[in-house]
Formats: structure tokens, C-alpha cells, sequence
């Protein structure tokens, strides 16, 4: 039998009635295997003479060997286990082709159904072997799709509205309403974080009675509130704590979840309002819950402040100055520095 017989049974077989794709790599395996234990070259001249120096395995560790294992005269165990995973591992992981079956206990265990193959390996000599497995790989390479990913062809979205909280200048430019930027951002987090409700949100300085609101920003499923924030644009203290009181009551009374979102807290303010049955979230808070949104997720949360900004606040510059922010963020830039926000991405004009 000659190398290019093997190869033809292989290619038979790949993509045949059988589907027997193991077998390149069991080929592979086998003159590993036969390598390792320097049993090529001629140096036996039948099968049996090669189990007389390798005695071959049927049972380990009391158990049964469905695969192909001999004895060393050292004594130790030689299967084609390992041959086979490193094969296998080679087309799937090193080249991609996840297409190539891993099922290696179903794969070596054929191993007597090609002791043909063995007898004429044991005649082949070290390059004739060579030769032959990388006709199988390159067989193989051809006949799979390759699964490969091109890094220089993904283009990752940067975390917009992480890098929003982060960078952006919340405190009033010239023509902005006090509040305006820091409301549309928490806005534009409750929107993305909770796709499943309405939420509502109005100018800031409205009262919220007036439009029928409990807090600066409500969520509702239909007609039942479901989370309702009310939003600081400072550092609160404990001495805010009496304007909070209504907000409480009314939480309480819609059995809803009611976020208290500042700046910061002083000292105490946290632990005070969370006494009175809210939730404190500061700007730090935010931003170490944003880090693990998607950049689609993110993007649903700056076209919630874009929203907010143009539509409901009606603020010219402030939406001229999210929007300037966004435009450097967007800027293509070298792939070093694609993962950090532009220096110049503050949100000042």
C-alpha cells in the first residue's frame, strides 16, 4: 500500500456515506504513534512482529482499552490518545476549522479498522510519512471552512455612555438649565437599564405633581409604578433629608422602588435614606454599574440623553455640547488608543 492510497481512503471517506471525518486525524494519530516508538523505516516487517517487541494493551487499571495502546519494554504504556487530541486540537484550534470533530474516544477506537494502514506505515519511511500528513492536513485545511476571526476587520464600539459618565462636564454652561445635564443622564440610564417599562421624565424645575409624575423620572408597567428616581445634581447631605419625605411616603405607597441619585452623598446622607426605605446611587455608583453594559446597551443610554436634552429639556447648547462629546468619542482613531476616551472629550465648547 502506498501513502497516496491512504490519502484516497481518507478523502473517501471526509465527506462520503460513512462520514468519517476522524480520519485524518487517526491517520495522523497512527503515524505519531508508530514514530514515537521508532517502528518506521522498514524496521518490522509485519504487524506481528511489531507486537512482539510492543505487546499490545487490552485492558488498564482493570478496564477494558477500546483504543490502541502498547507496552515499552520499559514497561510503560504508549496509546493513541494523545497522538489523536494533538491532531484534532491542530485543525480546531491552531487552524480554526471547528468543523473537525473532537470526539476522540469515538475516533481512536476505529484504530482495527485500518490495520492495513499500520502495516503499511510500519514500511514507510520518516519523509514518506512527512509527506503524507501534511497532504492530509492540507486536505483537510481545503474541505473545512475556516472559523478564523480577523482582528484587523472587527471594529469594537466604544462604551459611550460609560465614558459620558466618566468625561462629561455635568455642572451648567452658559444658556443651561442647573440640573439639566446630570436629569437626561440618569434618564438616559434608567431608559437603557429598564427597557421593559415606560418611563417618564420631564424638565427640570417642573414640579412633578404637576405633570402627574411622583419623582423627577418615572418607570411604570401600564399604570403601575414600578421605579421612580429622584435626581440631584450635588453633593446631599443629610440636611436635604426633609425634602425627601413626600418622595418616601409616595414610594412607599406605590410599594415601588425609589432611587435617590446625587453627585455624591456627605457622610451619613446614604445610610439615612436608605432608612427611609430608598435607594442612594451616586455618579460612582452609576458608572461601576454601566462598566458591564454591552456598547449597544450604552448606546441606547446617549440616545436616551440625546433625547432628553433636545426634546424634553429643549436645551440648544446642552444638546450642542452632548453631541460635540459624542463626535470625539466617534472620531476614528489609531487601534492603540481605541479602548480610552479622547483627551478632548470632555463636553466643553
Amino acid at each position: 500500500m502506498k501513502p497516496e492510497q491512504i490519502l484516497d481512503e481518507i478523502r473517501g471517506n471526509f465527506s462520503g456515506g460513512q462520514r468519517r471525518r476522524f480520519l485524518p486525524g487517526l491517520a495522523i494519530a497512527l503515524m505519531g504513534f508508530l514514530r514515537e516508538l521508532g517502528a518506521t523505516n522498514g524496521r518490522f516487517k509485519t504487524l506481528e512482529a511489531f507486537h512482539e517487541v510492543y505487546p499490545r494493551l487490552q485492558k488498564a487499571g482493570g478496564k477494558s482499552l477500546n483504543t490502541l495502546a502498547v507496552m515499552r519494554p520499559t514497561g510503560e504504556m504508549l496509546t493513541i490518545r494523545g497522538f489523536y487530541d494533538r491532531a484534532a486540537n491542530w485543525f480546531r484550534e491552531g487552524n480554526q476549522r471547528f468543523d473537525y470533530p473532537s470526539a476522540a474516544p469515538h475516533a481512536t477506537q476505529a484504530w482495527g479498522d485500518y490495520l492495513h494502514w499500520i502495516e503499511a506505515m510500519l514500511a514507510f519511511s520518516d519523509e514518506d510519512l512527512s509527506a503524507l500528513q501534511s497532504e492530509i492536513e492540507g486536505f483537510v485545511l481545503a474541505e473545512l471552512p475556516s472559523h478564523a476571526v480577523d482582528p484587523a476587520k472587527v471594529i469594537r464600539k466604544p462604551p459611550r455612555f460609560l465614558w459620558f459618565l466618566e468625561q462629561f462636564d455635568l455642572s451648567a454652561q452658559k444658556g443651561e438649565t442647573t440640573g439639566a445635564a446630570y436629569q437626561g443622564t440618569v434618564f438616559g440610564y434608567i431608559r437603557a437599564d429598564a427597557p421593559h417599562l415606560q418611563v417618564e421624565v420631564g424638565k427640570v424645575r417642573t414640579g412633578s405633581k404637576r405633570e402627574k409624575r411622583v419623582g423627577d423620572i418615572d418607570a411604570r408597567d401600564g399604570a403601575d409604578l414600578v421605579l421612580s428616581a429622584e435626581v440631584k445634581q450635588f453633593a446631599l447631605g443629610t440636611g436635604a433629608l426633609p425634602d425627601l419625605a413626600e418622595f418616601a411616603n409616595l414610594i412607599a405607597t406605590h410599594k415601588a422602588l425609589g432611587l435617590v441619585v446625587a453627585l455624591e452623598f456627605e457622610p451619613g446622607a446614604a445610610a439615612a435614606i436608605e432608612a427611609m426605605g430608598l435607594q442612594p446611587l451616586s455618579r460612582k455608583d452609576l458608572i461601576e454599574r454601566v462598566r458591564i453594559w454591552d456598547p449597544l446597551k450604552q448606546d441606547i443610554a446617549m440616545n436616551a440623553v440625546l433625547y432628553y436634552v433636545s426634546f424634553r429639556e429643549q436645551s440648544s447648547p446642552l444638546y450642542k455640547r452632548v453631541k460635540g462629546f459624542l463626535e470625539a468619542i466617534d472620531t476614528p482613531r489609531d487601534s492603540s488608543t481605541a479602548n480610552t476616551p479622547p483627551d478632548d472629550a470632555s463636553g466643553d465648547v
